[in-house]
């Protein structure tokens, strides 16, 4: 993978963690990658003795672009709450477990959270900080001097020792404005959005760049679509940009433009990836693209078409029934409620399936007929045997 592949799939690159990887994207970095960060996708590049860092901002804030590993508001709480912990932390400064409890218990008192209450005596809420915990040491934030913190999502008592790196500071990008009274995201995106070149056309451009290298699929959501137009007038020069830079192509349909990776690229967060549910995924989309071919369907012109709730769950189900021998343990064991939440969840994320809740009903997107999927033709016919 090139420098520039490898700045936009990874949040960054701590010197400290990796030396030889933090010297090779910095060696290899190419004059045409940097002027594509810059002048296509208008992102900023962080190069200190510390970190490298790509800092990546979405064209449109989606749904799967939040931290994986994240479950629960109460994560981003914990996480937050550690950033201002460490604020006041000079590199190589060791802390205890209980002291950060201490601050994080104190600081919800005088933050006044009114959603939210913080109680260490749960066992879900000690397991939730051990998982950020674990975020930022994989992120390089802190090191586990000593101890065990999987010990204290089991029992309260028990501590463990941490020593900073410094590199928490590098966290949290700076705004181009004051979102101290933003009280959603949405305002957030619509600040930084001022914070692009004025010009109308490059604040487009780069719109539409980053949600072509960040996003699953571009919807042409209207007639007037701005984004999903410019995409169709330029779309030569974004195909050659593709294949310079990333040697993969865009594809453009009726409604919807797609980066096609070649066989060699392999993102963490790209359709389909190596996890179990994408298998799953790849069955429901082969099901209804036989409904579609034997007409038990009918597309709309925007090549969508519509399911009841119960018709989507029997779906989920029926897919589990033909091809679930394949699966994994544990979605071939997992109850039919939660096999129905994951699935959806899922595809939702990858904006395969939008649920609307006006109607009760799900509304198949126009990708899920493009990308399907098989069991090898042996295993196929060990099933049928």
């Amino acid at each position: 993978m090139t420098s520039l592949d490898q700045l936009l799939e990874n949040y960054w690159f701590v010197r400290e963690q990796d030396k030889e990887k933090y010297e090779e994207i910095r060696r290899n970095l190419t004059e045409k990658e940097a002027d594509f960060i810059k002048h296509k996708l208008g992102y900023k590049l962080i190069v200190n003795p510390y970190i490298i860092k790509l800092e990546k901002v979405p064209g449109i804030p989606k749904a799967f672009m939040g931290i994986q590993e994240f479950q629960s508001k109460l994560e981003y709480l914990f996480l937050c709450l550690i950033l201002l912990f460490l604020e006041d932390k000079s590199p190589k400064e060791q802390f205890i477990l209980s002291g950060l409890i201490e601050f994080i218990e104190n600081s919800s008192i005088e933050l006044d959270l009114q959603e939210i209450t913080i109680d260490f005596t749960l066992y879900k809420q000690r397991q939730s900080l051990v998982k950020v915990l674990k975020y930022i040491r994989n992120l390089g934030f802190i090191k586990l001097y000593d101890g065990d913190e999987n010990k204290f999502a089991e029992n309260i008592e028990n501590d463990a020792l941490y020593e900073t790196t410094g590199v928490s500071k590098y966290f949290v990008r700076n705004f181009t404005s004051n979102i101290t009274d933003c009280n959603l995201y949405t305002d957030i995106y619509e600040k930084e959005q001022l914070g692009l070149e004025q010009e109308k056309g490059i604040e487009r451009k780069q719109r539409v760049y980053r949600r072509i290298f960040m996003e699953n699929v571009i919807y042409q959501e209207s007639d007037d679509d701005q984004d999903y137009n410019y995409i169709k007038n330029y779309k030569n020069v974004l195909d050659r940009d593709a294949d310079m830079l990333f040697d993969s192509s865009i594809e453009l349909h009726k409604n919807g433009a797609y980066l096609l990776l070649s066989d060699e690229k392999n993102y963490k967060n790209t359709f389909p990836t190596n996890k179990a549910i994408s298998d799953i995924v790849l069955f429901i989309n082969r099901i209804l693209r036989e409904k579609l071919e034997n007409k038990e369907i009918e597309l709309t012109p925007q090549d969508t078409c519509y399911l009841t709730k119960p018709e989507w769950e029997q779906l989920i189900k029926k897919v589990r029934d033909l091809y679930g021998k394949g699966f994994s343990k544990e979605y071939r064991i997992m109850e039919e409620e939660k096999l129905v939440e994951e699935v959806t969840k899922y595809m939702e994320e990858f904006d395969m399936v939008r649920f609307e809740s006006e109607d009760k009903r799900y509304k198949i997107m126009p990708i899920t007929w493009k990308i399907t999927g098989y069991y090898p033709e042996k295993f196929e016919e060990n099933e049928e045997s």
